[in-house]
């Protein structure tokens, strides 16, 4: 990680940047003060600005502590601001050395990843589809008198298509658990009954919430969690 870190040292996203403390903190990390950088980084990022560059050194001074849920909450962060396959690595490397779930690289994932690196491409197709079904109808309509039927139901499911990959297609909630000690249960009380004890860096989806209880998949299972021990991967 010190590679990549330090490949990304200058690196900051335009209009992401909170001036004057994220140069403070990285002029702590170049000195290798490092607990003091994170005090300002996780102060910028309560602010909601962010640079992948910092993402990253937070992920490594947190590894550095030995600290394994929260740098692999800061390594998914960096991953989703920039999309960098080779940061994969090393999250992979981290779960195969601590035993964590929910980092194997599925067909789904592969999906996913492949969706979500080329949604503006996609958002352009559609659009450009739904121009050329205009003309189309246009066409049929003005130039041979007729009534496009086809051509309109085409339409209204390119719109519907585009309107839902724009609004919710980015969207794939996971978290990381953020307790050493974080109990699964089976249902979304604290009466119901315990599945696991687990510990904390473990990756999971999210598919629902009720009151304080997040609903999650663990090992092709559903089970439940307590909001306050899961920390959302979304910036």
């Amino acid at each position: 990680m010190v590679s990549i870190v330090l490949s990304l040292s200058t690196f900051q996203s335009p209009a992401q940047i909170s001036g004057f403390r994220l140069q403070t903190a990285d002029s702590l990390f170049q000195t290798k003060r490092y607990t003091q950088s994170l005090e300002h980084y996780e102060e910028i990022l309560r602010q909601k600005q962010y640079s992948p560059a910092m993402l990253l050194k937070m992920a490594y001074v947190y590894e550095g502590l030995n600290q394994i849920g929260s740098a692999m909450y800061y390594l998914n962060l960096y991953h989703i601001a920039t999309n960098d396959k080779s940061v994969i690595e090393k999250m992979n490397e981290l779960a195969t050395k601590y035993n964590l779930e929910g980092y194997e690289t599925t067909d789904s994932d592969r999906f996913w990843s492949f969706y979500l690196g080329n949604h503006l491409y996609i958002s352009i197709a559609l659009a450009a589809l739904i121009i050329f079904m205009f003309s189309i109808i246009f066409h049929t309509r003005v130039k041979l008198h007729a009534r496009p039927i086809g051509s309109s139901i085409a339409l209204l499911i390119l719109a519907v298509t585009l309107f839902i990959h724009q609004q919710y297609g980015s969207q794939r909630t996971r978290g990381i658990i953020a307790d050493a000690s974080t109990y699964l249960m089976d249902g979304p009380s604290a009466g119901a009954s315990v599945i696991e004890i687990i510990g904390d860096g473990h990756r999971v989806d999210v598919i629902g919430k009720n009151d304080v209880w997040m609903k999650i998949r663990w090992e092709d299972e559903v089970a439940y969690v307590k909001e306050n021990s899961l920390r959302p991967v979304r910036l």
